[in-house]
């Protein structure tokens, strides 16, 4: 390809669960009716980003918030040699209209050999199927499980989360770029103000609602029916969980509740939540570790409730040192919302290699 023109494409990949969108170039067009990801060519003058969001508003009228880039792959075609750049995006307003292409579906990562796609989206193909690949699904009435494997499918450990799936794979993969291994049980399907809130309280944001207090409910769900029916026929010598924001609080309030749970990771939770910190004092736990963290500057939110995480999750940590129970606290730089992969896989490699 040396001394060739290289032409920038950039693509979107979107997620809606555990599928992705997927389109097919109009027949008169040169390799019409092969299977690609929405976008097109980077015109002069734009960024890659603005060129995608350019795109996928002339293709299918989506506004749409650009992430990462998930992958960049170059392929020399007969007419032109393309560098195709795929991002992570999310679809801010509208939904998905043919404007341009013949068709679009969206599939899971293992659906994709039922369709032909154009030749420089295989090797990208390739690693969503590693991405996202290596999952059952379990369904408990609108409760869905996702039980996301590591690449070798050897695992002796199994962690519970209330996660996204997109969230998770992108966990999953930097738990094996730490060498670690870990089945991921990926909880989905319920309303998180309601199943992971300990008791009632009220809402922390206008136009919101207040928070349901069925957390019990929820974990004897997850002890009578999910758990059993998950585990069954495995080899796990330990069952740990996991959890960002208010699924911190509940991954925290469950182990200390239960005996379930080896180990947990409260992840940025919300144990500015009234009255937790006062209610796990009084606990008798039986868990054997806790990672815990917020980011520095959650405690600069404007909501008074809210403004306490950090001195509540110390005031955790101190708490479960008191009562034997080996915790660790670590502040993340930025916001409630930075980074929240990395600080998901940080709180559970701790607890892999701490239990």
């Amino acid at each position: 390809m040396s001394g060739k023109t290289i032409t920038e494409v950039v693509a979107a990949l979107f997620w809606e669960d555990d599928r992705f969108l997927v389109c097919q170039r109009p027949a008169g067009k040169k390799r019409g009716l092969l299977w690609e990801f929405a976008g097109g060519k980077v015109e002069a003058g734009e960024t890659k980003e603005e060129a995608l969001a350019r795109e996928c508003r002339e293709e299918l009228a989506v506004e749409l918030d650009v992430g990462a880039a998930f992958q960049d792959v170059t392929h020399e075609y007969p007419d032109l040699t393309v560098h195709l750049t795929l991002f992570e995006a999310r679809i801010r307003s509208g939904a998905p209209t043919l404007l341009e292409h013949a068709a679009m579906k969206w599939i899971r990562a293992e659906e994709a050999d039922h369709a032909v796609f154009c030749p420089a989206d295989t090797v990208i193909l390739e690693k969503l199927r590693a991405f996202a690949g290596h999952t059952d699904v379990f369904c408990f009435g609108d409760l869905t499980v996702r039980l996301l494997h590591p690449a070798d499918g050897d695992a002796d450990t199994i962690v519970y989360t209330h996660e996204d799936f997109v969230t998770a794979c992108h966990v999953r993969e930097l738990l094996e770029a730490d060498g670690l291994s870990a089945d991921l049980a990926v909880i989905g399907g319920i309303d998180w103000d309601d199943a992971l809130s300990p008791w009632p309280a009220p809402k922390v944001f206008r136009g919101g609602r207040d928070f349901g207090g069925h957390a019990a409910a929820h974990l004897d769900l997850l002890r009578q029916t999910v758990i059993p029916a998950i585990e069954a026929g495995s080899c796990y010598r330990r069952r740990m969980i996991a959890g960002y924001s208010l699924a911190g609080l509940f991954s925290l309030w469950a182990a200390s509740a239960s005996d379930l749970f080896a180990s947990c990771a409260s992840v940025s939770g919300s144990l500015w939540y009234d009255g937790f910190t006062d209610w796990l004092e009084k606990q008798t736990v039986r868990f054997g570790g806790a990672y815990l963290s917020v980011g520095d500057r959650e405690k600069n939110t404007k909501n008074p409730r809210m403004a306490k995480v950090e001195d509540e999750t110390r005031r955790a940590c101190r708490i479960l040192g008191d009562k034997g129970v080996p915790a660790v606290f670590e502040c993340n730089p930025g916001g409630h919302f930075r980074d929240v992969p990395a600080r998901i896989a940080r709180g559970i490699a701790w607890i892999l290699k701490g239990d």
